[in-house]
């Protein structure tokens, strides 16, 4: 399930944004979302209806293209950087045991729960 990541993003015309990566079950797009970019695992079957996770982050593409690029999708759950998790449940790695330290339970914001979460009133973590 080793995902692809493509030298230049590929423009997807349905979901108004670019292409950073693929692997055998999802695509993984960056959008435009109000104040934010998010960043959306669209499942390969069925995506044109909606999207199976999402990760908000700054606007600026820079940011998330460089997330992506070093991002496992094999081995880590999810990628760096982001500041907010619009979607449940939270996205599990196929091989997820392979880096147990950084695949440890996160809070909605994106920090670990064990170290608490840099947003006041998180309903997940207490504030460091």
């Amino acid at each position: 399930m080793t995902a692809v990541h493509h030298p230049e993003p590929l423009i997807d015309e349905h979901w108004q944004g670019e292409e950073l990566a693929a692997d055998d079950t999802h695509r993984y797009l960056w959008i435009w979302q109000g104040y934010n970019i998010r960043l959306i695992a669209v499942p390969r079957q069925g995506g044109e209806w909606g999207y199976d996770h999402g990760w908000c982050y700054p606007r600026d593409p820079a940011i998330v293209r460089e997330a992506v690029a070093e991002w496992d999708s094999d081995s880590e759950d999810e990628p760096s950087g982001w500041h907010k998790r619009p979607t449940s449940p939270v996205r599990r790695a196929p091989r997820r045991d392979e880096r147990p330290h950084y695949n440890r339970p996160r809070c909605v914001h994106g920090c670990y729960l064990h170290d608490g979460c840099r947003t006041i009133a998180c309903p997940e973590g207490t504030r460091p």
